[in-house]
């Protein structure tokens, strides 16, 4: 089977834990990835153990630029890659995660009589996933709410979202003796996701300024395409990137982080509590409709972008950890709010199709 993804780990990291499932159920099968061409989630499905099939496809811009000029030249290159890659390995199913690689996957898969699976992870879905959802033999959402949201006709279950079994339960010390943290002190994460956020990067460096005498150490996740950035001494820990999040997720006294829908699944899944700083622009303002659900639900506090500032965030994160019942609570609410099973339901899926 394959598994067609774009470039971020929101879309990425379901596939892998949809193909962690099937590969120890199956051994004897074999999943492979599509993936956009020079993005970093090539490296997080090698490292993962799998093998990805490169193409050229790319988003196209939001805003006008000079990339408009030479989208129709990589649309067609990678619409022809995407052809070939189905023609020469014929999976006997093909399971899109959302975004400018699944569409077109899942769009030539009906073409070739190859049956083929949508995940969507958001509560509003993405423009590929409505596309798509015509064409899919099935579409899996983890809201009940996305349902209207899609095509009449589309064949619709609710799912949740699939997270790798290692989010769920992990040791911490391994992250604590990488990054030389020690476990009895309060620990705070900061994750802006696979390409960082500067305001949330910003912001808690200088939170973590005012924090100083309070005996918080902190991690904070730049991204891969940050620069200039390197380990602090005291209690602040910065780094481009964290590969393994199991361990993370179990250290974490608080996670800041944005509210991509997988991004909240792991905290889910982890029981993690969080402080969510939606990113603005993203399509249809979908992040802020995730973080308030799940601020809704007791599981997390939610600062608009807009009025995040070094003394909102130290503030925020002073009352959380002056309160142990409070982040107890708040973990509990993530992870009894979690779609318990979504890995295990959507395998079962696949099974069926490809019997």
């Amino acid at each position: 089977m394959l598994i067609a993804v774009s470039g971020t780990g929101g879309h990425v990291y379901p596939g892998i834990a949809l193909a962690q499932e099937l590969s120890a159920r199956h051994p004897d099968w074999q999943v492979l990835f599509a993936a956009a061409r020079g993005k970093p989630g090539q490296e997080w499905i090698r490292r993962a153990g799998f093998t990805a099939r490169l193409v050229t496809l790319r988003g196209v811009a939001r805003r006008p630029s000079l990339s408009w000029l030479t989208f129709p030249f990589h649309l067609a290159v990678g619409l022809a890659e995407t052809f070939a890659v189905l023609r020469r390995d014929r999976p006997g199913l093909v399971v899109g995660t959302g975004g400018y690689v699944s569409g077109p996957f899942v769009a030539f898969a009906a073409l070739l009589g190859i049956p083929a699976i949508v995940l969507e992870q958001n509560y509003i879905p993405g423009v590929a996933t409505r596309l798509a959802a015509r064409l899919a033999r099935e579409v899996h959402v983890a809201f009940p709410e996305t349902t209207a949201r899609l095509p009449r006709g589309a064949r619709v279950r609710v799912s949740g979202n699939p997270v790798r079994r290692e989010i769920e339960s992990a040791d911490p010390a391994p992250f604590w003796r990488e990054h030389e943290l020690d476990p009895a002190v309060p620990t705070v994460v900061v994750v802006g996701g696979s390409q960082g956020a500067a305001a949330l990067t910003e912001a808690a460096l200088a939170a973590a300024e005012r924090l100083a005498s309070r005996g918080v150490q902190w991690v904070i996740q730049t991204g891969l395409h940050a620069s200039g950035t390197a380990t602090r001494g005291g209690t602040v820990r910065v780094v481009p990137f964290l590969h393994e999040m199991g361990p993370v997720y179990a250290a974490a006294t608080l996670m800041i982080a944005r509210a991509g829908a997988m991004t909240l699944a792991e905290l889910a899944a982890s029981g993690t509590p969080s402080i969510l700083v939606p990113y603005p622009f993203a399509a249809e303002d979908h992040q802020t409709v995730n973080a308030r659900r799940f601020e809704a639900s007791g599981a997390a506090r939610v600062i608009a972008q807009s009025d995040l500032t070094a003394e909102l965030l130290a503030g925020a994160v002073t009352a959380l950890l002056d309160d142990p019942v409070k982040l107890a609570d708040m973990g509990e609410a993530a992870r009894s709010g979690g779609a318990a099973g979504a890995r295990e339901t959507i395998a079962n899926a696949c099974e069926t199709w490809v019997r």
